[in-house]
């Protein structure tokens, strides 16, 4: 039996329209998708819907943002730095950046989630001299999926 494309497989639940909803509403309460939408225009980003509900800002938005991320998801809006040919070699980036966005609802928004973050950062950083690789929201967000490469087991 020929395997299904991707694209026929059933939505995670993290994806489904009432949850997306729910999502845009507490990130737009929350106000970390204005926050978002005023950096990408304050960068000069082109806005366009993306998938899962996120709204993706183009055009090397604001580097001072984490440098070396391909990108940095502010409530439901994803700063994009990757170019195309980068996102065809990590197809599913921004499915990383749409759980970030859910993160963000979660975590009541900039208030709660920045904090947060950064702490799991420095733990990560403590831990293994990387932001990324320990630190629990990019875990949960898909360290493969967000182009980090797995730490090494202990």
């Amino acid at each position: 039996m020929p395997a299904q494309p991707a694209s026929s497989s059933p939505a995670p639940r993290l994806y489904t329209a009432r949850h997306v909803g729910l999502r845009r509403a507490a990130n737009w309460l929350n106000l970390s998708t204005p926050i978002g939408l005023g950096l990408a225009r304050l960068s000069g980003a082109t806005v366009e819907k993306g998938p899962h509900g996120v709204l993706v800002a183009r055009g090397r938005p604001l580097r001072f943002l984490a440098p070396r991320a391909m990108a940095v998801t502010i409530g439901d809006v994803v700063l994009l730095r990757a170019s195309d040919d980068a996102l065809r070699r990590h197809p599913h980036l921004l499915d990383h950046e749409a759980r970030h966005s859910a993160q963000f609802a979660l975590w009541i928004g900039p208030l709660g989630f920045l904090p947060a973050y950064l702490l799991c950062a420095v733990w990560s950083w403590w831990r293994v001299r990387d932001f990324a690789l320990r630190n629990p929201f990019e875990m949960r967000a898909g360290l493969v999926e967000g182009g980090y490469v797995r730490a090494p087991e202990r």
